[in-house]
């Protein structure tokens, strides 16, 4: 089988998983309140080892376009930038599935377009944004070097593709769901690894952007890549784009083509409910002894 199917594959078998957890979350009144006091939409935007007012503030044209990529129900991106409501859309490859439970339980926030980081500059041409914000995202994808590659396509030179995310999360989730690659910060660099590679991230854009990795003080590996030129063609280009898009769409049909595998989605959609229903129950603490013996295990 083809890696890039493989990873697709992959990547599918975790929407249940995803989605489940989503909707134990908004279904739980205590948890979503819970969800609500942290989120920051509607809230000024504060960013770890980024000034973004600053940013926004120096950018040359007003009400630049930002995009919360992957940002699934979190609204964890503050969109009142120098005391003004930026321009920010929310994008997710699960954007029908997340509307849906946002019109289920009667949720005021804004619906999410739909998108996929390895083909966003598909959804958004070069040139388009000015930042984008992927957090606890690119670890989720199935290809995330294409979904960097891709961001930086879709900025405007000067741009700034922000990352922040978990330390090696697939590690912490037993390599679960669509925890399939590890974001780390390797001697200075932006590393994004898991048991069949490890990327520099900064080798791969160098010609192109600069990478600027960090270390938040509650451990959180926070990248900020600035676009400095255009992405050359060879690296991303429509055609390619297009091409992957066409790939992903037949190894997709394919996938559930199978009777054995639309049998196994429904059975982890079953389950997946069940087992996040349950947990949303559990007081943190004894969640976190779960996570523990499930790693360990």
């Amino acid at each position: 089988m083809d890696d890039k199917h493989a990873d697709t594959k992959r990547w599918l078998k975790g929407i249940p998983y995803e989605v489940a957890f989503w909707r134990s979350y908004y279904a739980n009144r205590r948890r979503r309140a819970d969800l609500f006091s942290w989120s920051l939409f509607g809230k000024a935007c504060s960013l770890d080892n980024f000034d973004i007012d600053a940013f926004i503030g120096s950018w040359p044209d007003s009400n630049p376009l930002i995009l919360d990529v992957g940002c699934a129900l979190s609204y964890a991106f503050g969109n009142i930038i120098n005391g003004e409501e930026a321009r920010v859309e929310y994008v997710d490859p699960l954007a029908p599935f997340y509307n849906r439970i946002l019109d289920d339980y009667g949720i005021e926030r804004p619906r999410i377009k739909f998108g996929m980081v390895e083909q966003l500059s598909a959804s958004y041409p070069e040139g388009s944004a000015a930042f984008i914000h992927i957090r606890n995202a690119l670890d989720h994808c199935a290809d995330p070097m294409e979904g960097i590659l891709q961001s930086i396509k879709s900025l405007k030179v000067g741009g700034v593709l922000y990352l922040n995310h978990f330390r090696n999360e697939a590690v912490r989730e037993a390599y679960r769901g669509f925890h399939q690659f590890n974001i780390d910060e390797r001697d200075g660099k932006l590393t994004i690894w898991n048991p069949r590679e490890s990327i520099d991230v900064e080798g791969k854009v160098k010609t192109f952007a600069t990478v600027d990795c960090s270390v938040s003080d509650e451990g959180r590996i926070i990248a900020v890549i600035r676009k400095t030129a255009p992405v050359p063609d060879t690296l991303c280009n429509p055609e390619k784009t297009a091409k992957a898009s066409a790939e992903i769409m037949i190894a997709t049909v394919g996938h559930f083509h199978s009777f054995g595998s639309v049998v196994n989605y429904q059975f982890s959609r079953l389950t997946s409910t069940i087992g996040h229903r349950l947990i949303r129950l559990l007081p943190l603490s004894s969640l976190e002894k779960l996570k523990s013996l499930l790693r360990k295990g």
